[in-house]
């Protein structure tokens, strides 16, 4: 395989032009801020006492990067809930967040009827579907993100939301500055991880290339968990390769041990070490960031190489999304290296079908 990765080898095997539309991530904030002002929200914010995200996939990711950019300004508790269930304490006092680009996920259909239930205030983010169709019937307020996305590159449409939700009632403050300094960055970061530029002056394309015949294991200070986690996620649906997370400290307590033993098997991965060097003190502790040093010199005695991938920008909104961008990118240029077209997720689409089949007892 060619490992220029030229636009004409790019558009042969990215057909749906996944590249493009991570690329086109600048675009995303400014549309998805427009649809999220334009929703009317009429919420009681003085009875909500805590705040659940309910949705799968990438709407649960938005959640995640919703709860640790504001993590020391709510004044109330904010989960997210990945299952069929929602948590017991969910009722009248709670704003549950219902959350599926199809409108169709299962689980998060049985959340929401959950939640209907036990007379929660619901706001909806979907492009329509079952959880579309209910939540007109029920006059509910409901983002409606644009369609003919793959609902994992939607993200931002996802994510707007929820920041509008929790402004409107006055849980944050306006987040339109920090908007625009995440646009302006990420327009700066997309014309380094174009495809016309080369390996040397492309970090998206660096990184793919590290990852040829290695397996990437993320490592990243907790503040950073939910960017951990997208860059699993989009390396194994869009790249088609298992891949791992964790963070620190928690990783220092139990899977530092299980490096150097078996090191067959420890060279199959490409550690990735996501930095954030500026972080005051209330987002990443010091001793967080010396445990991450000490760490890379007891994995790189095995033999494994760390690569470092640093955030940008000034707010914690556009460092969160330097670096998702750039994993974006890096997962597309490594599909492309594969011969893997980044779009179809066969193997999701056949369990997803198999379940439908099935009749709940």
């Amino acid at each position: 395989m060619n490992e220029n990765l030229t636009r004409e080898m790019i558009a042969k095997i990215d057909r749906a032009d996944m590249l493009g539309r991570v690329l086109s991530m600048p675009q995303h904030f400014l549309e998805a801020l427009q649809r999220a002002q334009s929703v009317r929200l009429e919420l009681n914010a003085s009875r909500i006492q805590n705040i659940v995200v309910a949705g799968m996939g990438g709407s649960a990711i938005s959640g995640e990067l919703a709860k640790s950019l504001t993590y020391n300004q709510l004044p109330v508790p904010l989960s997210v809930c990945r299952s069929y269930h929602l948590p017991n304490f969910v009722d009248r006092h709670s704003l549950v967040i219902v959350s599926s680009y199809s409108g169709n996920t299962e689980e998060t259909l049985s959340m929401f009827e959950q939640a209907l239930r036990r007379e929660a205030q619901i706001v909806c983010i979907t492009s329509g579907g079952k959880i579309g169709s209910m939540a007109a019937a029920k006059g509910l307020p409901t983002f409606s993100p644009p369609l003919g996305f793959p609902p994992r590159s939607a993200l931002v449409h996802l994510f707007m939301p929820l920041l509008q939700t929790l402004y409107a009632c006055r849980f944050i403050p306006s987040p339109e500055a920090d908007i625009k300094e995440t646009v302006a960055l990420l327009e700066q970061l997309g014309r380094r991880y174009h495809p016309e530029n080369g390996a040397p002056q492309n970090a998206a394309k660096r990184l793919a290339l590290a990852l040829r015949e290695r397996l990437p294991l993320i490592y990243a200070p907790e503040i950073y968990e939910a960017v951990a986690w997208r860059w699993k996620e989009q390396f194994c649906e869009n790249a088609e390769t298992l891949a791992w997370h964790n963070v620190f400290p928690e990783m220092n307590h139990n899977e530092l041990v299980g490096w150097g033993q078996r090191r067959e098997m420890d060279q199959r991965f490409q550690v990735i070490y996501l930095r954030d060097r500026q972080a005051a003190p209330n987002e990443i502790h010091l001793q967080a960031q010396t445990r991450m040093d000490l760490t890379r010199e007891l994995i790189e005695r095995t033999g494994v190489p760390v690569i470092e991938a640093a955030s940008e920008g000034q707010s914690l909104l556009a460092r969160f999304f330097s670096l998702i961008f750039l994993g974006d990118g890096a997962s597309v240029y490594e599909a492309v290296l594969n011969g893997i077209d980044p779009t179809p997720v066969e193997k999701i689409e056949y369990l997803k079908n198999r379940l439908a089949k099935v009749q709940p007892a």
